[in-house]
C-alpha cells in the first residue's frame, strides 16, 4: 500500500505502509457505502478501481505493485553470474558489495527490510546502525517522479550527473546527484559498462532512459 505526495511536499514519494490485516484496513477506509470524490492519497481494490475508471469516476495515475521477491531472486542470479560473490564474498567491502546494494534497493522498494538487515547483521554488524538510519531516512524521502517532474528537479538542482545504486539501465534503480564524474568512470547509453552498480551518467541521458525516476534527494 502506498501514499502519494507531490515533489514539493516534505515527504515526496510513494512508500510502503504495513498493516496487520489488509482487508480490515480497506474496510476501515470505506465511507459507509456512500460515494465521495476520491482524493489523493487513495487505496482501492483493483476491481473497484477498474469499475470506477469505466464509469469515468476515477482519474489519475495507476501504480501496479511488482513481484519484488521474484525480481530480487532474478537479479541476485544475474549479479552473481557477473560478480561471483557467491564464491568469494570476502572480495567485497561494505561500500562496494553488489549483494548488499541489491538487498538495499529491494528493501526500499518493497518495504520489507528483513533480508537487508539480516544480511548486514551477518556480514557487516559494525554497519547495522548506519544501515537502519539510511533506510529510515530514504523511506520518508525517496522521490518518485515522472519524466517531466524529473527534468524540473534536475534543472532546479542544477544536476549534471546522476549515479545509480543498481544498474542505471534498471527501471527501479535509485538515482542521486553526484559531483561530475569524480567517483567512478562515466558511461553513456551507447557505451555499456562492466559494473552493475554505482553507474554514473549525464542527467540528460538518464532522462531519456525511462518514464519513472526514483531519486535519493541527498546531493553529492
Amino acid at each position: 500500500m502506498t501514499s502519494k505526495n507531490t515533489v514539493d511536499d516534505e515527504n515526496p514519494t510513494w512508500y510502503p505502509e504495513k498493516v496487520d490485516d489488509v482487508w480490515e484496513y480497506i474496510v476501515e477506509l470505506d465511507s459507509e457505502g456512500k460515494f465521495v470524490p476520491l482524493q489523493e492519497p487513495a487505496i482501492l481494490v483493483i476491481d473497484d478501481a477498474i469499475q470506477n475508471i469505466e464509469d469515468w469516476q476515477l482519474i489519475g495515475e495507476v501504480f501496479i505493485e511488482d513481484d519484488h521477491q521474484q525480481k530480487l531472486q532474478q537479479r541476485l542470479f544475474v549479479y552473481n553470474e557477473h560478480y561471483q560473490f557467491g564464491k568469494d564474498l570476502d572480495r567485497f567491502d561494505y561500500a562496494y558489495d553488489p549483494q548488499r546494494v541489491l538487498l538495499r534497493n529491494h528493501a526500499l522498494h518493497s518495504g520489507d527490510q528483513s533480508l537487508y538487515l539480516k544480511y548486514l547483521s551477518v556480514q557487516y554488524p559494525e554497519h547495522i546502525i548506519a544501515g537502519i538510519q539510511d533506510l529510515e531516512y530514504l523511506t520518508q524521502r525517496l522521490i518518485c517522479l515522472d519524466r517531466a517532474q524529473a527534468r524540473e528537479w534536475v534543472t532546479a538542482k542544477r544536476v549534471e550527473v546522476l549515479e545509480s545504486d543498481i544498474s542505471i539501465f534498471d527501471q527501479d534503480a535509485i538515482l542521486k546527484a553526484v559531483d561530475q564524474y569524480e567517483q567512478v568512470p562515466s558511461i553513456s547509453t551507447d557505451k555499456p559498462t562492466d559494473s552493475l552498480i554505482y553507474n554514473q551518467m549525464a542527467a540528460e541521458d538518464v532522462l531519456a532512459l525511462r518514464d519513472i525516476f526514483w531519486i535519493d534527494p541527498r546531493m553529492g
